[in-house]
This record gives structure tokens, sequence and C-alpha cells, in this order.
């Protein structure tokens, strides 16, 4: 004898498994999306910080004879070349690192360099910078810092 099966409700294994899938594709988009929003607003406070420094770097060079020797975030503070909304020290950078300011190796140019980057981050620091910088921006994994010649 042969039963009829029955008008069943509900879902087979199958069908959960795909609604899962296509959930999970959805939220990791929308999740990868706001990680990219956050490093554009990241990226951008940090292209302020840099445009602040040399703005304030440019006025230390024309006051120390031309040359970029003894610059620091403390020597441009205390010379009041930052301006006044400028924060330095520790965890002041977007990411919750330092800000570094110091002469290159011939006094030609100074770094800028940034502390706790993200790989992610970085490159994308590196294509923002790249049109203000003397030399190509650097970021060293190993320490997550950006560094850039200006």
């Amino acid at each position: 004898m042969k039963r009829k099966f029955q008008n069943r409700k509900g879902f087979t294994i199958i069908e959960l498994t795909i609604v899962m899938i296509v959930i999970a594709a959805i939220l990791s988009a929308v999740l990868f999306s706001g990680q990219s929003v956050a490093n554009t607003s990241k990226i951008t406070s940090a292209l302020s910080s840099i445009k602040a420094l040399q703005t304030a770097a440019v006025n230390y060079f024309n006051n120390n004879g031309g040359s970029y020797a003894n610059i620091s975030i403390a020597n441009l503070a205390a010379g009041n070349y930052l301006p006044a909304n400028f924060t330095s020290g520790a965890g002041t950078n977007p990411w919750s690192g330092d800000i570094d300011v110091a002469p290159d190796t011939n006094a030609a140019y100074f770094d800028v360099a940034f502390t706790n980057v993200p790989a992610a981050a970085s490159n994308l620091l590196t294509t923002a910078v790249t049109k203000l910088a003397q030399t190509a921006p650097v970021y060293t994994a190993k320490t997550s810092t950006w560094t850039a010649a200006f």
C-alpha cells in the first residue's frame, strides 16, 4: 500500500542552508562597506593632521634658518606653529597611535610617522598623500608604522 505524502509545512535542510548562505553574503558585504567608510574618515583625519604639520613645518623652516633640524611635535607646539585644535601625543592619530615628526636624514625634508596603522588603511593613506610627499611613503608591517618625507 502506497502512502500519499501530505502537504508538509516547514523547510528542508537544503532550503535553510541556502537561506543562511545568502544572509551571510549580505552581512559580509555590509560589514565590508562599513569598514571602508570608517577607513575613509580616518584617512581624511590623517590628511588633515599632515596638512597642519606641513604648514607648521614650513613656518618652523622659515624661522629656523632654512632647516628642519630639531623639528619635533614638541618644538612645533612650543613655537606656537601648530593650530589650536591640533592634538599631539600618545594615541592621537586616527588609529589610536602616535604622530611623530622628525628631520629627514639630511634635514632637507621632515618625516611624519603614524603608528598603529592597519595595512588596509596604509594603502589608502599612501595613495592620498603621494602627491604631497617628497619621497614615496613607506609602511612597515612589523611595527604598523607609516612614514613619509615632506
